[in-house]
């Protein structure tokens, strides 16, 4: 726990600084905000005053990621990589040393203000003692510690997934867990990032007391609750550097900040253009996020409604930045695979004597999609209709996902309801011909929501494009949780809102209100007792200073040239430290591009 403690400190610090100096000049960057006009009727520029200060370390996160995932084309991720980071951010401290001083006073003035500071310490520590140990996610030793290995070792290789051909699912998450592993130092891979990442919407569920004193609810209230229940869910698991994780939290993150903006009032466009981004960089961790392209309907739209020389500059800016996000993620994958996006084939732009056989790879996409499905089979169900493996699929989720799961399809019906009035009243106006529809208010939500109709369609709509992509594609729910769960959480519950602020009196409101405090306390500490339970069964005393490390396997070993590759003498994991591995014997099947293992790898019939 201890070493994850330190860590983070690290992290945040780096983070915090990067992303500190990276908005303060993009928001000094002329057009990027809208500018105010003075007496001369002149526009001046202005800063923005970000308000959710984990803003910052969020857009660190990004930032470093990209930064790690260019290191790696080149060398590797090490001390080297730590150095350069650790100077960049001394020089924005010393750089912006007294605004950072004048944001810290004011942060630590208003954590002190109440009890908060206790509060966010408190969650600060339980998440690092949860990221101490637990139980690893059974691909992190399969081949995520592998993976993370390479980028450590190497950088990165040609043809890495024709070794391993789950070496070839490429995540901006595993070299951004391989910079901040602290191999260099000599001892353990430390696994921490997942865990972070838990941190950080932890924190920002921190903010449902507000519920209390507000008295009243909102959106972002019943995506914050999914969000708790999530971080329960994961509790002992988070310490694996598991993709799923890194996804899940993040999503909850920008969907949970998006909902905060828009009960805020914010105006401004330029944080809808950060979370958009940070969407597409959702999309690096894990393809399946493909679909949160769709928030940038939002930015787009306020960039181009009454668009100026200054807002076309900050859409040109903010499409640049979405190129930097990609574009490493994107030239990992063509060099670990040889296609742009593995497993997909009919993106066959390319002809590498490196490249995974498009045999090889369409059968792995049909491997995810059958397993995903609830069958190992592939030969049997691959082409399994519909009719047969969604009832399979459907009696194999158990307990609350399948409530969530029924609820979720209950809300696309909803949805449909909220977009047909919608566009009805939007035609109303229009033609004139639907005064009375446009009239009424049934739909409208008071002020105490601060959500707009086209807002909320837009979330919504993305989310329902997520929940079809991932049920379409591979729909094992712990893929596709997150969606599951927000689906109902942002639809139902302004639903709820609707109908608790129309049609209940104040008297029913507030016993609503005093019955959710019981029943979520209730339920949080019981969850908590749970939790704590489960865990004093597993305790041990070093996870106090140490973090648990990847496990550990039996294998044997078998030449490729030179060089001494391992695989595991039963199953298919590994662990970390027999490197390089394999699943199994591949000799014949693989061969080395040259004589060393940095040359990188192609299928033998190549």
């Amino acid at each position: 726990m201890l070493t994850v403690l330190v860590i983070w400190m690290y992290v945040i610090a780096t983070t915090y600084l990067i992303g500190y100096g990276f908005l303060m000049s993009l928001v000094n960057m002329p057009g990027m905000l809208p500018g105010k006009k003075n007496k001369k009727h002149e526009r001046e520029s202005r800063r923005y005053d970000f308000k959710f200060r984990e803003s910052y370390i969020i857009t660190g996160i990004v930032l470093v990621t990209v930064y790690a995932q260019i290191v790696s084309l080149f060398t590797k991720v090490s001390l080297g990589a730590n150095l350069v980071l650790l100077a960049l951010s001394v020089l924005i401290a010393v750089y912006y040393r007294e605004e950072l001083s004048d944001d810290f006073l004011s942060m630590l003035g208003k954590l002190k203000a109440g009890a908060n500071f206790y509060v966010y310490l408190a969650v600060f520590l339980i998440m690092a003692y949860g990221t101490s140990h637990g139980y690893m996610h059974y691909d992190s030793d399969l081949y995520h510690a592998q993976a993370i290995r390479w980028i450590e070792e190497y950088g990165i290789v040609r043809g890495l997934g024709n070794l391993h051909v789950r070496l070839a699912y490429n995540s901006s998450a595993f070299p951004l867990s391989a910079l901040y592993s602290f191999r260099f130092l000599g001892g353990q891979s430390y696994h921490v990032m997942s865990g972070f990442f838990a941190l950080l919407l932890a924190w920002q569920c921190v903010d449902i007391k507000n519920f209390i004193r507000r008295g009243h609810p909102v959106i972002s209230d019943f995506a914050r609750l999914a969000a708790i229940y999530y971080l329960f869910t994961i509790y002992d698991e988070m310490m694996a550097p598991a993709s799923d994780y890194f996804l899940s939290c993040l999503v909850f993150y920008i969907i949970i900040h998006w909902l905060d903006m828009n009960v805020r009032h914010e105006r401004s466009y330029l944080p809808y253009i950060l979370l958009a981004l940070l969407g597409v960089f959702a999309i690096t961790i894990k393809l399946s996020a493909a679909p949160m392209l769709l928030l940038t309907i939002v930015p787009i739209y306020k960039l181009f409604h009454n668009r100026t020389k200054q807002k076309m500059r900050a859409f040109w800016v903010s499409v640049a930045l979405a190129f930097v996000i990609v574009l490493p993620f994107l030239i990992r994958n063509i060099i670990l695979s040889g296609w742009l996006l593995y497993p997909v084939t009919f993106l066959d732009f390319f002809s590498f004597y490196w490249e995974i056989p498009k045999g090889l790879a369409a059968y792995d996409a049909l491997e995810i999609r059958t397993f995903g499905r609830g069958y190992n089979d592939v030969a049997t169900y691959a082409s399994a209709p519909m009719s047969e493996w969604i009832p399979n699929w459907f009696a194999s989720i158990t307990g609350l996902d399948k409530i969530m799961l029924i609820l979720a399809l209950l809300s696309i019906v909803v949805y449909v309801i909220y977009l047909v009035y919608f566009v009805l009243a939007f035609a109303g106006e229009k033609t004139e011909k639907l005064k009375g529809l446009n009239d009424s208010k049934v739909f409208e939500i008071s002020h105490r929501s601060m959500l707009s109709m086209a807002d909320f369609l837009t979330i919504g709509g993305t989310l329902i494009g997520c929940f079809a992509f991932w049920f379409m594609s591979a729909p094992l729910i712990r893929y596709g949780i997150v969606y599951v769960w927000l689906l109902p959480a942002v639809i139902l519950g302004r639903t709820f809102i609707l109908v608790y602020n129309r049609l209940f009196e104040d008297e029913v409101k507030d016993t609503v209100v005093k019955a959710f405090v019981i029943v979520f306390l209730a339920w949080f500490i019981y969850k908590c007792a749970i939790v704590a339970l489960e865990d004093n069964r597993h305790f041990n005393p070093e996870y106090l200073l140490r973090q648990q490390d990847y496990g550990s396997y039996e294998v044997d070993t078998f030449k490729m040239g030179d060089e001494t590759f391992y695989y595991p003498v039963s199953g298919d994991q590994v662990g970390y430290d027999p490197f390089p591995s394999a699943t199994h014997d591949i000799t014949g099947e693989v061969e080395l591009i040259g004589g060393e293992i940095k040359e990188g790898f192609k299928a033998a019939s190549q």
